[in-house]
């Protein structure tokens, strides 16, 4: 518990300290005028398109476990997204990306550790589509000199270089199983006794690699990614929309980018704090004044939280799931 504790305070320090600096600098009377002013129905339009992203998930876990569960159910694997993303939420330590390959082998009776590699690829093709969104605001913003926007411009060089190292090494990996297990027995086999251990783990990854294999699959994976995190960005253009401060598309790319580097800070359950600021900021960029930039801070962030939590918390409930249910079920292999 200690060391839990050890682990989990970086992030309660980081969450603490941004809260404390938007709760202070920010004029409650000027924002909740601001609040009362937006239109519902934009709010609601937001929502409902932010909310498509856990089906564009669910549907991309299904494109890649289709080698391994060709039968897996759409429905399942959605509900397994919802209460995965919820549990990321309101745990520390990101749990969630834990639960929901646990209960994608719990539905699909498949080992835990190839769903692990698949939840990996899923991470890789994740910034595969925040890429594109950045070479699409690059697009957008071309001709711009403020230095930020030129550094996001270059972080979008950087995050590309890697993500495509990353994903040609998973790629080769996929197509030279033998080459690649050669490589890895050598390893391990100089690791005496403990590297046995680690050959079930070589199994359980290239198992999991087996949706890349299928190059139809591949496409379908990477546009999926890059729809999901373009969908992102028209969210926050609709709901810049309820503050009858309209965006641009180049807006709300450069607002979803920003915030997708804050919120990989380490940082206590919720995002608190770490997502408000950076959302002020960017909006603030764009020449929106303090008051509604933390207007509307405060709303997209119980727009991309609140209804997730709340579906998650139904399934959850629904299934009758406890956490001692994925903690035993991670340790020792799938329960149905």
């Amino acid at each position: 518990m200690r060391d839990r504790l050890l682990r989990l305070l970086p992030g309660l320090v980081v969450s603490v300290g941004f809260t404390i600096w938007f709760v202070v600098r920010a004029d409650w009377r000027a924002v909740g005028a601001a609040l009362q002013g937006v239109d519902p129905a934009w709010v609601v339009l937001s929502a409902m398109v932010l909310f498509t992203e856990f089906f564009i998930r669910a549907l991309r876990w299904k494109v890649l476990l289709t080698p391994l569960a060709p039968n897996a159910s759409f429905g399942r694997l959605f509900v397994a997204t919802v209460i995965g993303m919820s549990l990321n939420v309101v745990l520390p330590f990101r749990a969630g990306d834990v639960a929901r390959p646990w209960l994608g082998s719990r539905e699909t009776g498949l080992s835990f550790a190839p769903l692990v590699t698949v939840a990996v690829l899923e991470r890789i093709f994740d910034i595969f589509g925040l890429v594109c969104v950045m070479v699409l605001m690059s697009f957008l913003l071309a001709g711009t000199t403020d230095d930020l926007i030129g550094q996001l411009q270059w972080y979008a060089s950087a995050f590309g270089a890697v993500t495509g190292l990353g994903f040609a090494v998973f790629v080769w990996m996929a197509f030279h199983e033998a080459q690649t297990r050669g490589i890895y027995t050598a390893i391990t086999s100089r690791m005496g006794p403990v590297g046995s251990r680690f050959q079930g783990l070589f199994d359980g990854l290239t198992v999991g690699l087996a949706g890349i294999r299928d190059r139809g699959l591949l496409l379908k994976a990477a546009l999926l990614s890059a729809l999901h995190w373009f969908n992102g960005s028209v969210s926050i253009v609709l709901l810049s929309h309820a503050f009858h401060l309209p965006l641009p598309l180049s807006a709300g790319c450069f607002t979803s980018v920003e915030l997708a580097m804050s919120v990989a800070l380490p940082q206590a359950p919720g995002f608190f704090g770490v997502f408000h600021v950076a959302i002020e900021n960017a909006l603030r960029i764009w020449g929106m004044d303090p008051a509604p930039a933390q207007a509307f801070a405060v709303l997209f962030w119980a727009v991309s939280f609140v209804p997730v939590s709340t579906l998650g918390a139904l399934f959850w409930t629904r299934e009758g799931m406890r956490l001692a249910d994925i903690h035993g079920g991670v340790t020792g292999g799938p329960s149905r």
